[in-house]
């Protein structure tokens, strides 16, 4: 068990890391890294849902990162993403629980194939509140504390990148 407890505090490092980029490319492609940590720490958990929704969110944003790159519409793709995550859901299904995740999953389809930074942060902070409390459900000790943390990181990335600045007026 401590093995698959320091594995979520890899996923953790990654995830918390990952808001503090600026770049689209950055945030999309260290939370790809974190995903498919915790999809493997998912699955020593036994939480099929949450390991195979987080490997096909690790798909998904190297897919949305490329597309981004391109200068591409990521539009298909989330259409094509979210009926996934949808179907992976009820396949998967194991209560109410479960759809907090599919929530969860929805909204980070959404803001992650997004180019705008600032909506990405907006858009993603629900998830964390979902994930957080999933986590604490399963026994992930790492992903709950990653996810309030993630949650922390957000804010900041929002009040260092998204916020509107006063300019300084010098004294003469």
């Amino acid at each position: 068990m401590v093995i698959i407890q320091l594995i979520g505090f890899i996923g953790l490092v990654l995830g918390v890391l990952a808001f503090q980029f600026k770049q689209h490319r950055h945030i999309v492609l260290c939370k790809m890294s974190s995903e498919l940590v915790f999809s493997l720490q998912y699955l020593l958990l036994g939480a099929w849902t949450a390991a195979l929704l987080d490997f096909t969110s690790a798909t998904r944003n190297l897919l949305f990162c490329a597309l981004v790159k391109k200068g591409r519409s990521t539009t298909p793709l989330i259409y094509i993403f979210g009926a996934f995550v949808v179907i992976v859901g009820i396949l998967t299904f194991d209560g109410p629980v479960s759809l907090m995740l599919i929530a969860a999953k929805l909204l980070t389809t959404i803001s992650y194939g997004m180019k705008n930074e600032r909506l990405l942060r907006y858009i993603t902070l629900p998830s964390c509140i979902l994930w957080s409390i999933y986590n604490l459900y399963i026994g992930s000790l790492g992903g709950a504390i990653g996810d309030c943390l993630n949650l922390v990181s957000l804010l900041t990335a929002m009040y260092k990148f998204d916020l509107p600045r006063k300019k300084s007026v010098k004294a003469v």
